[in-house]
């Protein structure tokens, strides 16, 4: 499996939001095409962010870029490097539908390649001390598979039942002491997923 990840800030939420999905609905017909889920951040907690994510799942890289061949790419799909990720960590993880009501946690690191083991150990030590909270459902890491170009060398995204779970989390001192040191490296965004597709046939 791999990722597509987009990041996008917008002046109009909405319009954007109805191009993506329209062509997310074209997606899914392609061979290869697992699922796609748009999420729309409603707060950032300890920087200036942005406003849509987009994670189209395939069953491997040839899938997307015959997708890409045949004319076939969300409106997300500009700026920021390639944009392609694989999953390097992930906590007991089961596919579901998405829930609406649910809080999404998206993580994009501004890191360089050096920087990475240490962020991924610390990433993996926060996903253990998270599954043990009330409230979590599921996290997973995904790493770049092109970190040489303009992209975000990690992007991580957490499941919570609801905010307040979650900012009980993050109000802890033992993740406050786990996170402070990489302070600065990524950013916190709470997000709803608002549009789902998944493969059509």
């Amino acid at each position: 499996m791999i990722a597509r990840i987009d990041i996008a800030e917008t002046d109009d939420t909405d319009a954007l939001q109805r191009s993506w999905s329209a062509a997310a609905r074209e997606l899914a017909a392609h061979p290869g095409f697992r699922n796609a889920r748009l999420h729309v951040v409603y707060r950032r907690i300890n920087a200036p962010g942005y406003d849509l994510i987009s994670i189209v799942r395939w069953t491997d890289v040839s899938a997307h870029y015959a997708a890409q061949a045949a004319g076939l790419a969300l409106p997300l799909e500009t700026g920021r490097g390639i944009n392609l990720y694989g999953i390097v960590d992930q906590s007991d993880f089961v596919e579901q539908p998405a829930q609406r009501s649910h809080l999404v946690i998206t993580n994009p690191y501004r890191i360089r390649q050096p920087q990475a083991a240490e962020n991924a150990m610390m990433w993996g030590a926060t996903r253990s001390l998270m599954a043990k909270r009330d409230g979590f459902i599921s996290a997973e890491l995904f790493q770049s598979y092109h970190p040489q170009e303009d992209a975000y060398y990690f992007v991580s995204r957490a499941e919570w039942r609801s905010e307040d779970a979650f900012m009980r989390q993050l109000a802890g001192k033992d993740y406050k002491s786990l996170v402070a040191p990489f302070e600065g490296t990524f950013q916190i965004c709470l997000s709803r997923v608002v549009d789902e597709i998944t493969r059509t046939g």
